[in-house]
């Protein structure tokens, strides 16, 4: 036993060595009678080196639990989803490509062979798959409706003997999105009820749940917490041809919900702890509500909502004994851009005729068969498998908009957090119009293809933004989604070898590292420092000087058409090229546009 009860111990050793030298300190000081050899071939140093090995490895997961609960410090991917999560900003990791396609059928012309007979003109509807030659997927967001008065019509078949149209091609256009739709059964019977019950849907990247309903006929909405208790549901607006608005979006109150989680271990479903009787004793008595204000010809509480009658405190309805029927969907590959022309498949469709009890049957099978679609446009999305760095700046963003848009970074942050289903960008910036009268914002867009190389945003993924934003956004604001300047340029250093070093080998590592450091796609508006480049060069082993660095606009075929003199934009110090807030700057081609000279 020590000699002293005050012993003197050393907590802030934490590795091998620091613990094992205080541990023969506290021997000698405290055992000098009983242990004396320190020797490193005894047996108690072997105890010794146990006791450290343990304590240097109770140190290192102590340190890791700590730094992977906080966001800051965390390192595992999964880890840091987990935290952006907490923070609201959920990462599914699951990008698709949106884009127009052209629709094409053969329509029978009518009896004086003038036009095509509208009896036949039929309606492709939401859900068909389409398929590219790359093997990606694609399904129709829309219903294409060959009866437009906008359709184009071409003569497409003659009689040979008359010289008369005997079919006409029509042209129309819907909107489609990379993916398939999957079904599955998800089964909750001869269970125990379970509060916040998680469902598996897939070990695959899911980007979008369409539909869960039971075997009861109940359905489930997604929400984007568990605390949220109206959604917004689309409807067919019946004065459309007046109004002009195809749709009306209309308040749903809905006790059966839903938040999807995404790990690296799949997607999943995440529902409330109310259990199925909680449908009913869970909501308020209207009856209760309307005695408590008999007789008064006001309401003294402003904070009474009607459609608080409606609502449940157990965050939702957990499924209990019963069968989810889940329909969600996902891509059949990481990386859904295709080229233009390249979706030409129409792997299952749904053509509908408005009377086809009085249709000729070979006629209508005919139109079915004729059904063929391209795309004139690439299809492309961005990947989103972003670092942790970013992943932790896009998430603390989120959290601080608030789920409003006010400032500059608030608009950025919700752009970042769009669902993918609508579509992914890489890069984006706001401006504010100076002088505008009303606040008048352009958002800047960018997004790369399947390459990496950045491209102009399709419009349909504008449209996208534009009506994301418009959930968010002040009312005052009036948006515009513009594309960014894509500006292309090279590199060309001369730098000056140690001459115990092969220039060889000293260009390769110079080529290298410029690489490294523009692998990194630019911001927008981000200005292009010379004196990094020299910092960069600098630093490889072998230079003893750079003498030179040039940068030199690369425009037309591969590259960028928007051209710029470098000349033009260089600072007056000449350390840095100024430029402007509506363009970025891209280094295209790592490989071939970076060259240089060791002399």
């Amino acid at each position: 036993m020590p000699k002293s009860k005050n012993i003197m111990i050393k907590y802030t050793n934490r590795e091998f060595s620091t613990i094992k030298e205080d541990l023969i300190e506290y021997a000698k000081r405290y055992y000098p009678d009983s242990y004396k050899d320190f020797s490193k071939a005894s047996f108690g140093s072997m105890v010794l080196d146990s006791v450290a090995y343990i304590g240097d490895v109770l140190s290192y997961y102590i340190d890791y639990s700590v730094n992977e609960s906080f966001l800051d410090t965390a390192i595992e991917y999964d880890n840091v989803r987990k935290h952006a999560r907490s923070l609201g900003y959920n990462f599914m990791g699951a990008p698709s490509s949106f884009g127009h396609l052209k629709f094409y059928v053969l329509i029978p012309a009518d009896s004086e062979g003038m036009a095509p007979d509208t009896s036949y003109l039929p309606v492709l509807k939401t859900g068909t798959v389409l398929g590219s030659d790359n093997g990606i997927n694609f399904t129709l967001l829309e219903d294409v409706r060959f009866d437009e008065p906008s359709n184009q019509y071409v003569s497409a078949r003659f009689d040979d003997s008359t010289g008369k149209t005997t079919h006409f091609a029509v042209m129309s256009q819907g909107v489609v999105q990379s993916g398939e739709i999957f079904n599955i059964e998800a089964s909750v019977r001869n269970t125990a009820f379970e509060r916040f019950k998680r469902v598996f849907i897939s070990d695959q990247p899911v980007s979008e749940v369409v539909s869960v309903e039971d075997s009861d006929g109940n359905k489930y909405y997604q929400v984007d917490n568990l605390a949220q208790e109206v959604i917004f549901k689309e409807t067919t607006n019946s004065n459309a041809a007046s109004d002009g608005v195809s749709s009306i979006l209309k308040p749903f109150v809905v006790s059966r919900r839903f938040v999807v989680e995404q790990d690296d271990t799949g997607t999943y479903l995440q529902f409330g702890f109310g259990s199925d009787n909680d449908d009913v004793a869970g909501l308020t008595d209207p009856s209760k509500v309307a005695l408590n204000r008999h007789g008064k010809k006001y309401i003294s509480n402003f904070s009474f909502d009607p459609t608080k009658m409606l609502s449940t405190n157990k965050l939702g309805i957990s499924p209990q004994d019963t069968i989810l029927s889940i329909s969600y969907r996902s891509s059949n590959t990481t990386d859904s851009s295709v080229p233009s022309n390249s979706i030409t498949s129409v792997l299952s469709s749904d053509l509908q005729f408005q009377d086809v009890l009085n249709l000729d049957e070979t006629l209508v099978s005919e139109v079915t068969d004729s059904l063929e679609c391209t795309n004139l446009e690439p299809l492309n999305c961005t990947d989103q498998d972003m670092t942790l760095e970013e992943l932790k700046i896009r998430a603390k963003s989120y959290y601080s908009t608030q789920s409003r848009a006010v400032t500059r970074t608030d608009y950025e942050s919700l752009i970042y957090s769009m669902p993918p289903k609508f579509g992914s960008i890489k890069r984006v910036s706001l401006m504010e119009d100076p002088s505008s009268t009303t606040r008048k914002l352009s958002i800047y867009v960018v997004t790369e293809d399947s390459n990496g190389h950045l491209i102009p945003t399709h419009t349909v993924i504008k449209n996208n933004i534009k009506n994301w934003l418009s959930n968010y956004k002040m009312i005052n604001d009036h948006l515009e989604i513009k594309d960014t300047v894509i500006l292309n340029y090279s590199v060309d250093f001369t730098v000056l070898a140690d001459k115990f070093f092969n220039t060889e080998d000293v260009l390769l590592d110079c080529i290298a590292a410029l690489r490294d450091h523009f692998s990194v796609t630019s911001y927008i508006g981000e200005p292009l420092y010379i004196t990094r480049i020299y910092e960069v060069l600098n630093s490889v082993e072998g230079v003893i000087d750079v003498k030179k660095v040039e940068i030199e606009n690369k425009s037309g075929d591969l590259y960028s058409q928007f051209s710029l003199d470098f000349d033009d934009i260089i600072s007056q110090d000449g350390t840095f090229y100024k430029v402007p807030k509506n363009v970025i700057l891209e280094l295209k081609y790592l490989d071939d546009d970076i060259k240089g000279t060791v002399i």
